[in-house]
């Protein structure tokens, strides 16, 4: 069997674009507030994953792929490498968020008290129309629901371990880092990663892989201000805000560094309302900074730096996977045309042997 170069393709390619904008060309008559009102959770995933925060054009990027969220979260994040950047903004204080939401499995009386908002953990999970009581439900105004964190007192008692600080943040949309990666560019990957990619590393530690058990310290969702400096006037600006989601899960006390015994903690944050996503990355922040958690197998899966730098990003995942569907002839040739060779070898040598 030859290798014979193809040409001609280009029509069928053509015709196979048209075709998919045939069978998906209804999803662009969905209007796009009707998506984001209807679909909210699906757009924040996109969002999150495509790094770039804008409902509209997630929206747009759900009915590109006709709700294919993974290749959404791909068209959002190849359009925002074509964005030009025009500064950074001022670090965010998740302690200053306007929560809708806001829980502590750690303590039962939190400073504000379990803000529950909305959020479906208490239904049953049937796809059947289950009757709901009308209930009085308590207005609040986010403006003034602004919360510090339910692990603050321990943290003002020099009870939480923490870990050095970067004298610089890390901008892996510039300059991926070598090993030792800075944790600052963990979570940045981590918080653009994919959300199925991180509960499957994060489950590994809580599953056997490990011996992480946290609770949640404090989860909350809510809005925070992006302020930026103004490129001509050099004042702070408010340039609008975002709906994030942040959690810090607690994980048992052992002693520090300096002989302390400290409560070991867990970070994790992302765009939009992704509390499964933000748990996720929080458990793997606590495996990856302490040492502790080794149990089970010498080099566990979810505390390999490499692992989690290289293997959650949705996007270089799909990429990847999917690129074998394109020619790869050469290829399959080459191995063929040796496995051939071998087996002819092979069956010489065995008539040879056989002669004698």
């Amino acid at each position: 069997m030859a290798y014979y170069a193809i040409k001609g393709g280009e029509e069928a390619i053509r015709n196979s674009l048209n075709f998919y904008n045939d069978i998906t060309s209804k999803s662009s008559k969905i209007d796009d507030e009707d998506l984001i009102d209807a679909f909210t959770f699906s757009i924040d995933k996109v969002l999150s994953e495509g790094a770039l925060y804008s409902k509209k054009l997630a929206a747009r990027a759900i009915k590109r792929s006709a709700g294919d969220l993974l290749n959404a979260s791909f068209f959002l994040r190849a359009h925002r490498s074509s964005c030009q950047r025009i500064g950074i903004c001022k670090e965010l204080d998740v302690n200053d968020m306007r929560l809708t939401r806001r829980i502590s499995s750690a303590f039962k009386d939190i400073e504000g008290g379990q803000l529950l908002g909305a959020s479906n953990d208490y239904e049953i999970k049937l796809l059947v129309d289950l009757k709901n009581e009308k209930v009085d439900i308590e207005e609040y105004s986010t403006k003034d629901n602004v919360i510090k964190s339910a692990l603050t007192p321990l943290r003002e008692d020099n009870l939480i371990k923490i870990l050095p600080k970067e004298q610089e943040p890390w901008d892996i949309t510039r300059v991926f880092p070598n090993a030792p990666y800075p944790r600052s560019a963990l979570l940045q990957v981590m918080s653009r990663g994919e959300s199925g990619s991180l509960l499957g590393f994060a489950y590994t530690s809580m599953r056997g892989y490990g011996d992480v058990h946290p609770t949640i310290g404090d989860l909350r969702i809510g809005e925070l201000d992006i302020v930026f400096t103004h490129p001509f006037t050099k004042n702070k600006v408010k340039i609008g805000s975002i709906e994030a989601t942040a959690v810090e899960s607690a994980g048992t006390f052992n002693k520090d560094s300096d002989g302390q015994t400290r409560l070991t903690t867990g970070f994790g944050f992302c765009f939009g309302k992704n509390e499964t996503k933000a748990i996720s990355i929080s458990i793997i922040d606590l495996t990856l900074y302490n040492d502790s958690y080794t149990v089970g197998t010498e080099q566990i899966v979810a505390s390999d730096f490499e692992m989690m730098m290289h293997h959650v990003d949705g996007i270089e995942s799909f990429g990847f996977a999917n690129h074998y569907k394109l020619p790869h002839y050469v290829t399959f040739q080459t191995d063929y045309q040796v496995f051939k060779s071998a087996s002819k070898y092979v069956k010489e040598e065995d008539i040879k042997g056989a002669k004698k």
